[in-house]
């Protein structure tokens, strides 16, 4: 083989190879339920970034509507951004607009269409959230991710109140320049269905 084709054909294995990794790369904007835009994966150093992977018909993660706004809240006061991601392929906009009202969330709500949020956090089940601290321009990390709040000890068992919240100590900590005291716990909930 000439030498000029085997530099081609090396390129376009190359080419090939970052075409396929930019795939499974989520997208950096991302349209609510709404119409805005939203741009959950880029900031700038110190900023806060709280995303809850949720369902509407996951009785667990209904449970925690209550806590999520609380929690949505107190990010709002720290100058952070927090957003609901359903997980749900195949969920509509307005399905989602209509859960939201009538459990009064009033976060921005995503709908994670192609899972790409998804697979890149590695989320299992709904409710399972992620704190993300920016540490520079587009760079983060992972402060917090797991459970809500001690709700459920295990999938099946409810306490009558939580007395344990994990995402709003998490959020006071970051928001302080703190370390979260636990950086992971385990999220009970519904799992989320990946395509195989």
């Amino acid at each position: 083989m000439p030498v000029s084709l085997t530099v081609r054909f090396l390129l376009s294995l190359v080419a090939g190879a970052l075409l396929v990794g930019c795939s499974t790369e989520p997208e950096h904007r991302y349209v609510d339920v709404t119409g805005a835009t939203h741009s959950p994966l880029e900031g700038s150093t110190g900023d806060l970034v709280v995303l809850v992977f949720s369902s509407t018909d996951c009785p667990i993660a209904n449970a925690m509507a209550p806590e999520l706004e609380r929690a949505h809240q107190d990010t709002i006061k720290q100058g952070g951004r927090f957003y609901l991601v359903h997980a749900r392929r195949d969920l509509a906009d307005a399905e989602a607009v209509k859960h939201a009202s009538e459990f009064s969330l009033g976060m921005p709500v995503l709908i994670d269409h192609e899972h790409a949020l998804v697979e890149h956090f590695d989320a299992t089940v709904t409710p399972e959230t992620f704190v993300l601290h920016f540490t520079g321009p587009g760079t983060y990390e992972i402060a917090y991710t797991g459970s809500i709040n001690n709700l459920y000890g295990s999938v099946g068992n409810r306490r009558t109140k939580a007395s344990e919240h994990y995402l709003r100590d998490a959020i006071a900590s970051v928001s302080t320049g703190d370390e979260v005291e636990v950086a992971k716990r385990q999220p009970y909930g519904c799992f989320i269905e990946r395509e195989q």
